[in-house]
């Protein structure tokens, strides 16, 4: 995996993400991360908090790992926070950027650097997740397809306790919620069929979860 281009910016924000994540939870990070060697990378997370990007952006730090992530657009226009995803080597990606950001994804993935998504494209209510997990969006598909990356699922669990949907800002516990972090085992897409792909994605994921609830 190569290093992104903001790599020093990535790594030092990594570090201030792992540390005031630790504010408001403790960490179950998985340690041993089986990644490809041989394929570009295309890491697909859910999403059910705004915390789910610190924290994120926490375990790739302790891991070693640098990639480009998927954000939202409308952030990028903001005082502050949008120069710094744009250091950072973020994508933003909304419905009106999406043939511009899975290009870039492109370009990104076939130059060596590894991606970061989260397919189902927004926070997801928890009745509307109600297998773990909400409904996926083809774009990752079509950026797998298109490079020969493979999908590294991961599953986050917990933020959603931290900074709950609808609340401005997360509100420290006495005693820290548990925000755990699995990685799951790479593998290639073999449809071309980008729905069916995605279902894919979004079902490894799923058995991610289930899997942390049987531990």
């Amino acid at each position: 995996m190569k290093p992104i281009k903001q790599i020093r910016s990535f790594r030092r924000s990594g570090k201030v993400m792992a540390i005031f994540s630790r504010i408001f939870s403790r960490h179950d990070f998985q340690e041993d991360i089986n990644l490809p060697v041989d394929s570009p990378i295309l890491f697909a997370a859910n999403h059910r908090s705004f915390f789910d990007v610190i924290i994120a952006w926490a375990v790739f730090s302790e891991s070693g790992i640098n990639c480009h992530c998927f954000i939202r657009a409308d952030l990028f226009e903001k005082p502050v926070i949008g120069s710094w995803l744009k250091r950072n080597g973020c994508i933003p990606a909304s419905r009106s950027t999406r043939e511009e950001a899975e290009k870039r994804a492109i370009t990104e993935l076939n130059s060596g650097h590894a991606v970061a998504i989260m397919p189902e494209g927004r926070l997801v209510p928890p009745d509307e997740r109600p297998d773990g997990v909400g409904q996926g969006r083809p774009g990752i598909s079509r950026i797998a397809r298109a490079t020969g990356a493979k999908i590294v699922p991961v599953a986050i669990e917990g933020s959603e306790i931290v900074w709950p949907l609808g609340r401005a800002f997360p509100i420290p516990k006495l005693k820290k919620p548990l925000v755990s972090v699995r990685f799951g085992t790479p593998f290639h897409l073999t449809s071309d069929d980008d729905i069916e792909n995605v279902e894919t994605i979004m079902n490894s994921i799923r058995d991610l979860l289930t899997e942390g609830k049987d531990l």
